[in-house]
C-alpha cells in the first residue's frame, strides 16, 4: 500500500498505471539529511512499467529513489548487502508510516513524501 500523502505521484501512475508493489525490493541506500530532517531511501525492483519512457531502452529493473521529509522518528535495526525487503506505507493521523523488513529492518514516520527519481536499468 502507499500513502496517500505523495507531493508528485503523476510520474509513477503514469508509467505503472498505479502504485506499483514493493513486497520484493532490493535497498540499496538509506540517507539521512538534517535538513528538514528527511531520508532517502533507495531500491531496486523487478516490477516493470507497463509504459516505461522511451528513453530507457532496454531495461529489466527500476531503480527508485523516495525522499521522506520533515521525518519526526527512525529506527534502523539491520542492513545487509544483498537480499530483498519488503516496504509497506500507509497513513496514520496525518503522518506516513513506513516498515521495511527482510534484509534491511526500517521503520520511520515523515510527514511528507515525494518520488526522487525513477529510471530503468538493465540488471545483469
Amino acid at each position: 500500500m502507499w500513502p496517500l500523502r505523495i507531493e508528485n505521484p503523476i510520474f509513477l501512475q503514469t508509467i505503472y498505471g498505479h502504485f506499483p508493489d514493493l513486497s520484493s525490493v532490493e535497498i540499496t541506500s538509506a540517507t539521512m539529511d538534517r535538513d528538514g530532517p528527511s531520508m532517502h531511501l533507495s531500491f531496486i525492483s523487478t516490477v516493470l512499467p507497463y509504459r516505461p519512457p522511451a528513453k530507457w531502452g532496454k531495461f529489466n529493473a527500476v531503480s527508485s529513489r523516495l525522499e521522506f521529509l520533515d521525518v519526526e522518528s527512525v529506527s534502523l535495526r539491520k542492513f545487509e548487502s544483498y537480499g530483498t525487503s519488503s516496504i509497506r506505507m500507509w497513513d496514520d493521523a496525518g503522518k506516513i508510516l513506513l516498515t521495511c523488513e527482510g534484509a534491511v529492518r526500517l521503520s520511520l514516520t515523515s510527514k511528507f513524501m515525494r518520488v526522487g527519481r525513477i529510471s530503468g536499468f538493465l540488471q545483469s
